[in-house]
């Protein structure tokens, strides 16, 4: 359904348009295997079952970059089968099949965590509940919203709006789902005057693997080892939250200063006044560094930087006389609020790689200095130029983030930067922090977790799920490819010894490691990259694009999406073949630009999408009128015309949409 000044449709004649079509149905990879026959014979209707290999191999991982040989060494990544569920019933009747079939049940959000919670590794059935993106209801009065379990944080915070409402606390991943929050971690924006996710939490609908729906509240004892489970209890289906009032008054503010010691004195002294921030951030010289980099120009001083959200007047004149009495002065206000901007964009600086690597771990203030401290050096000699983001909490500890560039196209320099990573995390839990996720990657330091919560988990678990159906291979012991071997290997009582003494003997170490990269400098330095590789390796993965793309919104499959295109070339490029089915899908775009919109690397996307399309074509062929149906299709649909409500559609040149790309 076009709309002024988004242009006309694709059909431009003297005669009337003809009408929509009333439906679309796309070409269909054919079915494989019998657990996906099975599925179809339970006659769940609203329930897409996933079993073609190019699909189904979009959700071998999440927002993390594994080398490719480790993951096919270590682990079964592909799922046998995806089920996307539209109602609570369907969850239920695919829990109950599973566990009466022990096949293990991955519940995923959009994938947009960077340690492998969502990520198969011994196979089985990934029930991808971000279709359930309902928001059921919003109480004004009350203050509370109830939303299905896959609603995006960005799409809630958008529904609350038209009320004068605003979310509590979000991620800084703002299109993750809400229940993706809730199983990983539960820390973010805003933490630091609204405290962790379970603050705002009323009740929740959790299916269990026996197919029973439980409906818990806060004064059920299991309640609070549902968050940060990674999906070790069951499938989260229903949330209820509070909200806010919209404030009147939003206002960031940066000051720079030329050590951490002083920026964090700062912080702390701020946090006991009477100001009452909203959120208090840390960033570290690098990050200020890669901004300037990246606008092409000096506009900020690369030093330490603190940034203090302030909301309401009252707050702001405490703020403003408290930087007065201590002597210092704001940066310009478009400084500041390009840098509380960017706090949704946290990937941007991995296109610098391409690719980007770190620890990310939730630590007391009262030992952050020395442990940043001991983080620079431990990074000095381990040959790493690191990037330190801090978001203050309000139970005083700090969301501590390390990352650092890496070039991700080069297999065996990727896999000694990804084992430092695991060298730097394990400094600072050992230094008194603990694990911010488990996931894959951080299973090692699953005994540095809180001891309250870990319990907790544990009888939960052996509650609720005592076949260990769900997120199988996980969290209290790792599996893969060979079992127990594996899970033995990334054990806290091996693993963490084992980067201790690496840690150690952190000269030798990096003698060993540089050896390594050499090697790989001149036996492995990776191919030439095409121009298209290279968008696709700065692509951050995150599924941004997935929820505003209109034609995932007609078909459910994310190769139409931008992320699975990316993928899709990066597949293309290992020599993997594309079927005939999988490029037809491919080919199905508005053009509408939403994906750029909201692209955390900020990627020129549709250029990308018109290259991949030629080297298909040459392929396949393309059937235009396939395309001309499905376009006519969508622009007819509601869910288009809220993208455009949203301004998220731009235009579409391609397609007659009337829209060009701006420049900046």
């Amino acid at each position: 359904m076009a709309e002024a000044g988004v242009g006309s449709p694709i059909y431009r004649n003297n005669s009337a348009p003809p009408p929509p079509p009333t439906e679309f149905s796309a070409k269909e990879e054919r079915s494989e295997g019998k657990l996906a026959e099975a599925l179809r014979a339970l006659g769940l209707k609203d329930v897409r079952i996933i079993s073609s290999f190019g699909e189904r191999m979009l959700y071998s991982r999440d927002q993390s970059e594994i080398p490719r040989f480790m993951k096919e060494i270590m682990f079964l990544s592909a799922p046998t089968v995806v089920v996307q569920p539209e109602s609570e019933r369907s969850v239920s009747a695919l829990l109950k099949f599973a566990s009466s079939h022990r096949i293990p049940v991955i519940p995923r959000g959009s994938g947009s965590s960077p340690f492998g919670g969502s990520a198969p590794v011994v196979g089985g059935m990934v029930l991808d509940v971000s279709v359930m993106d309902q928001v059921l209801a919003i109480d004004v009065h009350r203050l509370t919203a109830r939303v299905r379990g896959g609603v995006r944080w960005a799409d809630l915070d958008h529904e609350l709006e038209k009320h004068g409402l605003t979310l509590n606390t979000c991620p800084s991943s703002k299109f993750s789902t809400v229940a993706g929050w809730m199983a990983t971690g539960g820390m973010g924006l805003n933490s630091y005057s609204k405290g962790h996710l379970r603050e705002s939490v009323h009740a929740i609908s959790l299916v269990t693997a026996d197919g029973l729906v439980r409906k818990m509240d806060r004064a059920d004892p299991l309640f609070p080892a549902v968050f940060g489970s990674e999906g070790q209890l069951g499938v989260i289906t229903e949330v209820t939250l509070s909200v806010r009032k919209k404030p009147e008054k939003s206002q960031p503010h940066l000051i720079m200063f030329s050590d951490f010691r002083s920026a964090l004195s700062f912080a702390y002294a701020l946090g006991n006044s009477d100001v009452r921030p909203a959120h208090i951030v840390y960033e570290s010289p690098l990050k200020f560094s890669l901004v300037n980099r990246m606008l092409g120009g000096e506009r900020y001083t690369p030093e330490h930087g603190i940034i203090v959200n302030i909301e309401g007047q009252d707050s702001e004149d405490r703020y403003q006389q408290f930087v007065k009495s201590a002597g210092l002065k704001d940066e310009k206000e478009y400084l500041a609020r390009y840098m509380w901007n960017e706090r949704f964009f946290p990937m941007k600086m991995r296109k610098y790689g391409p690719g980007m690597l770190g620890s990310e771990v939730v630590i007391p203030l009262k030992i952050l200095p020395d442990s940043l401290q001991k983080a620079e050096d431990l990074c000095k000699e381990l040959g790493l130029e690191p990037m330190f983001e801090v978001h203050f909490l309000s139970d005083g500890n700090g969301l501590l983030l390390c990352y650092y560039i890496t070039d991700q196209g080069n297999t065996i320099s990727f896999t000694l930067d990804a084992a430092k990573s695991m060298i730097l995390t394990s400094m600072l839990i050992d230094n008194g922090a603990r694990p911010y996720s488990i996931g894959i990657w951080n299973t090692a330091f699953t005994n540095a977790e809180e001891k309250a919560q870990l319990t907790r988990l544990r009888e939960a678990k052996a509650k609720l799920d005592p076949g260990n159906v769900m997120n199988t291979g996980k969290y209290f012991f790792l599996s893969g490819r060979f079992g127990g071997v594996l899970g033995t290997a990334f054990s806290p009582g091996i693993m963490r010894p084992a980067l201790k003494t690496m840690r150690v003997f952190s000269p030798l170490t990096m003698r060993l490691m540089r050896t390594g990269y050499k090697f790989a400098e001149r036996r492995l330095r990776p191919k030439t990259r095409t121009e298209l590789l290279k968008i696709a390796d700065e692509c951050a993965m995150c599924g941004a694009c997935v929820s505003v793309c209109p034609a995932y919104l007609v078909v459910k499959d994310e190769r139409v999406t931008a992320r699975g295109k990316l993928l899709a070339v990066k597949a293309m490029a290992r020599g993997q073949k594309i079927t005939k089915e999988h490029a037809d899908r491919i080919f199905l775009c508005m053009r509408c630009k939403a994906c750029e919109q909201v692209c955390q690397s900020k990627l020129r996307l549709v250029d990308t999408y018109d290259e991949l399309e030629k080297e298909l074509e040459a392929l396949y062929g393309k059937d235009e009128k396939e395309i001309e149906n499905f376009i006519r299709y969508v622009e007819s649909q509601p869910d288009f015309d809220k993208l455009i409500e949203r301004g998220l559609v731009v235009g579409a040149p391609k397609h007659g949409m009337g829209g060009e790309r701006d420049e900046v």
